[in-house]
């Protein structure tokens, strides 16, 4: 029975060196990017140096209808130990139909918040309400 007890505990520390070889794998920068479309708006945000602290991103929004209404384009992201939504503030392209804007961008929050990060896209009405949006996560 002893001999048992310490192949277990050999076998299970084994077990952690790997488990922790690959969080720290995890840990490190990544990449990815976020598309949608809706009637009347597409979007694309990509994403560079992404830990759960930083990432840095670069986008456009395009208005693809004749329709009176300005698109924009929005940074959200994920806390997966909360499952809190944190929804960043909005690129606005009031250009009009055929137009594009792009930009560049970070989101640096204070904690370790962005596990899952992606892009909203909407077509909205002169007061800023969504009239219609697609989310898409990286």
């Amino acid at each position: 029975m002893k001999n048992t007890v310490k192949r277990l505990s050999v076998t299970g520390f084994a077990a952690v060196a790997i488990f922790a070889t690959t969080t720290v794998g995890n840990a490190s920068a990544a990449s990815g990017g976020a598309a949608c479309s809706v009637t009347g708006a597409s979007g694309s945000l990509s994403f560079t140096n992404w830990t759960a602290r930083h990432v840095d991103i670069s986008g456009w929004v395009k208005d693809t209808a004749a329709d009176g209404r300005h698109v924009a384009i929005r940074f959200v992201s994920i806390d997966s130990g909360t499952g809190w939504v944190t929804e960043w503030p909005w690129h606005a392209n009031h250009n009009g139909n055929g137009a594009t804007i792009s930009f560049t961008t970070y989101a640096s929050p204070s904690s370790d918040t962005l596990d899952s990060i992606g892009a909203q896209v909407a077509v909205m009405d002169d007061g800023g309400t969504i009239v219609r949006s697609c989310t898409d996560y990286a």
